[in-house]
């Protein structure tokens, strides 16, 4: 017994207090600091500082409505109804705060409401539950990284699929965190990766390093001929079904954070994406779609600070006050017409 015990002391305990201290080391001092959603991603402590700081820059009231549940939509009487992932579902900071600010009536749904927002939006608009006696201007937002899927997924007539609601929060006390820190600082962790920039572009301790989150290439760098086609499609659908409801629709579709730094990052070992690119000349230029790279790109190269936030995957109240005044110009010129 005591060489079995001898043995295990010079073996397994030090695996043991190896693993013992990670897991005290992570849960202790890293998850506290995560901050940002490429933070928690790769259980990175980032901080708090950054994300306090950029936040006391944006309005402190929040003006608009949301909407929790279908009965509150069809109760809902605004100027402007935004449907969107998650570029849609940040608050003070958010473009529809801007347009509330502005004078706009708007509300937002919350996106617990649905899987898709095209297909939720298209069947909204078909039950007659969003219509021009309720809304004036519907603002349809997606993602340029899951773009194909979603126009993929688009079928008229396909049921709307409420997102299924997350369980309680990751246990920190584990030795799976510990092992997205590890991965992370060895560099093989497939979530987030980053690069040095050419300048600062953020105001962090890592003012010319880019975070980003690897499907913004992982899901595709072009748009594929079939993509193309069937965006026609959803265009097309969409069009005619906020017409036929007398609603002015606006199709947003917001900038990966890779896309929009991409051409400014040294000595680029990553793939060019022009998915934002495919789009633009696959549907057109129009009043009624907002490529917002094509907003958001002359500000980056012009040197602003903090376009996209730099610990997460979304724009910054920089990038939504900007964005948010191109829809209001489009807004009002609608309005106007």
């Amino acid at each position: 017994m005591r060489k079995f015990l001898i043995k295990i002391s010079y073996t397994v305990l030090p695996l043991w207090l190896i693993l013992v201290g990670s897991v005290l080391y992570v849960s202790l001092y890293v998850s506290p600091r995560i901050s940002g959603d490429l933070g928690a991603l790769a259980c990175i402590p980032f901080g708090h500082e950054y994300d306090e700081r950029i936040a006391a820059q944006a309005p402190k009231d929040t003006l608009f409505l949301t909407i929790e549940t279908d009965e509150e939509l069809k109760a809902a009487s605004v100027d402007v109804l935004a449907i969107g992932d998650s570029f849609s579902q940040q608050v003070c900071g958010s473009y529809q705060n801007y347009l509330a600010h502005s004078g706009l009536s708007v509300a937002n749904c919350s996106w617990r409401l649905f899987g898709s927002p095209l297909q939720y939006a298209y069947n909204m608009l078909e039950a007659g539950i969003i219509d021009s006696t309720r809304v004036k201007v519907l603002i349809l937002e997606t993602g340029e990284r899951l773009f194909e899927i979603e126009v993929g997924n688009f079928s008229p007539g396909r049921p709307n699929i409420p997102r299924a609601s997350g369980g309680g929060g990751g246990n920190e006390w584990s030795l799976s965190r510990a092992r997205d820190m590890l991965l992370h600082r060895i560099g093989l962790n497939a979530a987030v990766s980053s690069a040095r920039l050419d300048s600062d572009l953020f105001s962090s301790n890592e003012p010319s390093t880019l975070y980003f989150y690897y499907d913004d290439l992982g899901n595709g760098t072009a748009l594929s001929a079939s993509a193309a086609a069937k965006a026609k499609e959803v265009q097309a659908a969409l069009r005619a079904k906020a017409a036929e409801r007398g609603v002015r629709m606006i199709w947003m579709i917001a900038t990966d954070k890779y896309d929009l730094y991409q051409q400014h990052i040294v000595d680029n070992p990553f793939p060019r994406k022009t998915v934002m690119e495919d789009i633009a000349k696959v549907l057109g230029e129009s009043r009624d779609l907002l490529l917002t790279k094509s907003v958001l790109q002359p500000m980056v190269d012009s040197g602003v600070a903090d376009v996209y936030l730099f610990n997460d995957s979304h724009w910054s109240y920089k990038g939504t006050e900007a964005v948010a005044n191109e829809l209001l110009a489009r807004i009002t010129l609608k309005t106007e017409q």
